[in-house]
């Protein structure tokens, strides 16, 4: 009898008002709403790992010849993963130090998300990487995967490769400040600082530590091209490059990310350029001239002021 004494309780009270306490709060009633300080996550994680991302157009151009699918493939240089992994990463610290607050804005609420590294990450290293153009055979649709490689791991018939980022010896990497790491606050909602994510910390170099001068990058145009090693660093080696200023968010007509003022300085270097036809020797002849090295170009202390890059949808 007892027990069926408490069941009956507890049906009573879930069927009570009381059961009414979990509603959705109005823009009026979350602005006048306070709570403890936000939620803090730690996540632990070493590597991040992407097979393919497609960027797909369903209909072409307008020219009749043109009207297939096709995309845009980010992929590996070869058939192998994209590796994206945190330098410094262990199984004790967190990689990422998330805090998550809602703030009722006065009437205008929004969720504000601040986004860091953790102490122990020197930086990112992402494993040799390349955008393809795929046909329509090798395009993805809704509910079916397509990859851009044969099973014997070349290339379909129908993809040709653009641009390839970083080799097996000298990978693509960020390495950050020591003291001022880089990160991230992102505000969803009516976002008080004007841009829905603002950067802040600093880096300290792209491809600038590899003892090959940088990563080597080839953009390719059929059976010509050009290749080189890029190379990045802050010029003050002690406060690195700051990321204050830098943004990205959307506006109605596109995505957009940029800077505000002028940017601290960098050195920038294309160590050993070479233009002409891919895997050309030096005998080579193009309108007169050798194929060649047109050796080093760079600059020294140059910086980047009012930057705004918009991308926006046909």
């Amino acid at each position: 009898m007892k027990k069926k004494n408490i069941l009956g309780c507890v049906s009573l009270l879930l069927c009570s008002p009381l059961s009414m306490a979990m509603q959705p709060l109005d823009d009026q009633s979350l602005s006048q709403t306070t709570g403890q300080d936000g939620i803090n996550l730690g996540i632990n994680i070493s590597k991040i790992q992407v097979d393919q991302v497609s960027v797909i157009d369903t209909d072409g151009l307008t020219p009749t010849q043109y009207k297939n699918k096709a995309a845009l493939v980010l992929a590996g240089s070869t058939n192998t993963p994209i590796d994206v992994t945190f330098l410094g990463a262990n199984n004790t610290n967190s990689t990422f130090k998330m805090v998550m607050d809602v703030d009722g804005g006065g009437g205008h609420p929004f969720a504000n998300i601040a986004l860091s590294f953790g102490s122990n990450i020197t930086g990112i290293k992402v494993s040799p990487f390349a955008i393809y153009l795929a046909g329509a055979n090798s395009t993805s649709i809704s509910g079916t995967s397509k990859s851009i490689f044969t099973a014997g791991g070349t290339l379909n018939g129908d993809v040709t490769k653009l641009l390839t980022i970083g080799s097996a010896s000298n990978n693509f990497a960020i390495n950050f400040n020591n003291t001022n790491k880089p990160s991230f606050n992102i505000q969803l909602g009516n976002v008080p600082q004007s841009h829905l994510i603002v950067l802040s910390g600093a880096i300290q170099s792209i491809c600038g530590t590899d003892d090959g001068g940088g990563c080597p990058i080839a953009l390719l145009s059929g059976n010509t091209g050009a290749t080189f090693n890029l190379q990045l660093k802050a010029t003050d080696a002690t406060n690195g490059f700051l990321l204050n200023g830098f943004y990205a968010g959307v506006e109605p007509d596109g995505l957009v990310f940029g800077n505000n003022g002028a940017s601290s300085k960098f050195d920038a270097a294309l160590n050993g350029m070479t233009l002409g036809a891919l895997n050309s020797s030096s005998t080579d002849v193009f309108n007169g001239l050798k194929n060649g090295s047109m050796g080093n170009m760079g600059a020294v202390g140059a910086s980047i002021t009012d930057l705004k890059v918009k991308v926006s949808g046909l």
